[in-house]
């Protein structure tokens, strides 16, 4: 078990390197969003509504086919700009909780005013919210708490897998992070899959969501082309069936100027999110 143990966690450690998510420890960074220098999408935006070209992560079921043509954005952040991933240990030393809030933004320098301690109260307030019904959820501050925390969730004995979202190009082409038109080539779906997806939480140090449904939920493995056939992008995607205890504010529904909690939703993943799946 131990062996098993240490096994994930190296390899965990590996793949969240490769998402750039490791960084010296002494960093006390949040993780910022800055502008791409000279990126005008505007042009791209449906009716000049959305000005976050992340928002476009979500799609409808219907489109989910092959040939089937929308918007999508995948983008890279830097690495100076991630905060440090915590080993068990350190993350044990420090309170994770919204009633040591002053505490922590005392800890670690932060204004309670400011956006980054806007974005930490947020964080704890997410991932001490209660999982609505049929939901998995927690809140993995290191490595080996994700993985025990998601081995908990979908099964001890459950075979788990890692899935990421990657972006590939020739060796002639440069990768290109910005809002591009894409067409779905491959749609693959997961059949009898448990799974978990984990998103990164802007906090000082590395925080994950992971949330998942034990039951209405689809997951699949997709493969879309942009239009000039230099950039593919291959991972994960999953399609909530039933939305019916969302909020009806979930900005999800109004991406897809649908009726709140009257249809399907679907979504891709970030490139430094992680989705764990297991039969």
């Amino acid at each position: 078990m131990a062996s098993t143990l240490r096994f994930y966690v190296t390899f965990l450690t590996l793949l969240l390197f490769s998402l750039w998510v490791v960084e010296a420890h002494t960093s006390r960074k949040l993780i910022s969003i800055k502008e791409q220098e000279g990126q005008n999408i505007s042009h791209l935006l449906k009716d000049g509504e959305f000005d976050d070209p992340s928002l476009y992560m979500f799609f409808r079921i219907k489109d989910l086919k092959l040939g089937s043509k929308l918007l999508g954005y995948f983008n890279k952040n830097d690495l100076e700009n991630l905060p440090p991933l915590l080993t068990r240990q350190e993350a044990d030393l420090i309170p994770f909780t919204n009633s040591k809030l002053d505490f922590l933004l005392d800890h670690f320098s932060i204004p309670k005013d400011s956006p980054q301690g806007k974005a930490m109260k947020e964080t704890l307030a997410r991932c001490n919210f209660k999982a609505i019904e049929g939901e998995r959820k927690f809140c993995g501050t290191s490595l080996e708490s994700m993985l025990d925390l998601a081995k908990k969730s979908i099964g001890y004995d459950s075979d788990l897998k890692v899935m990421t979202t990657k972006v590939m190009v020739s060796s002639q082409n440069t990768k290109s992070y910005t809002l591009h038109n894409y067409t779905f080539v491959e749609v693959k779906e997961l059949v009898g899959i448990k799974m978990l997806g984990c998103h990164r939480m802007p906090y000082p140090y590395a925080v994950y969501f992971c949330h998942g449904h034990k039951s209405g939920s689809k997951v699949f493995e997709v493969s879309l082309v942009t239009d000039d056939g230099r950039q593919r992008i291959v991972g994960p995607a999953v399609c909530h069936m039933d939305t019916s205890m969302w909020n009806a504010d979930h900005v999800a529904f109004k991406v897809l100027k649908i009726e709140p909690r009257s249809e399907p939703v679907c979504h891709f993943f970030p490139l430094d999110n992680i989705v764990w799946v297991a039969k």
